[in-house]
């Protein structure tokens, strides 16, 4: 059962989210080479009170482990491993089974394309690993760092002066 989390941001320009999750891709995205990013675990923490966290990954460097591990003691965050063959068609379908109208996502690879685009708000980052330039098409928003990326959630009035229109 997914608890009930909200996060609302009523932009100027119109633009309403009505956000419960957060989806997020491992491998390139909150992690490079296996090994979380300096900074991300404090802001995971502080976002799991604010949002249902979801980290999906297809285990590149067979960490989601040790990964899982590092997560225990956190509410609200759940690591998925996706199956072998479609990693984008299962990450689509994860977002539209915990309703991808509420649900934020961040990624930065060819497979996290129809996550990015169909989630309510999709955000790319350009990482140590990259990019795919369908990824960034794909997404309202880019950032070249996932901690920026994730403050957003923790600082809502940066959403606001990066979306509005």
């Amino acid at each position: 059962m997914i608890a009930t989390k909200n996060l609302e941001i009523d932009l100027p320009c119109g633009v309403f989210y009505d956000l419960s999750n957060l989806v997020l891709d491992l491998n390139g995205t909150l992690t490079v080479d296996g090994t979380f990013l300096e900074g991300v675990l404090p802001r995971l923490q502080e976002i799991s009170s604010i949002l249902n966290v979801f980290i999906l990954t297809a285990d590149t460097f067979q960490t989601a482990d040790d990964i899982t591990k590092s997560l225990e003691k956190m509410e609200n965050i759940t690591v998925h491993r996706l199956e072998s063959g479609r990693g984008d068609i299962q990450k689509l379908n994860f977002i539209e089974k915990i309703g991808r109208e509420k649900t934020a996502a961040i990624g930065n690879g060819c497979n996290d394309v129809l996550m990015l685009r169909e989630a309510a708000l999709g955000i790319c980052v350009i990482g140590p690993e990259g990019a795919s330039v369908e990824a960034i098409n794909a997404s309202k928003a880019l950032f070249l760092n996932i901690c920026d990326a994730l403050d957003l959630f923790i600082k809502r009035n940066r959403m606001i002066a990066t979306l509005r229109k």
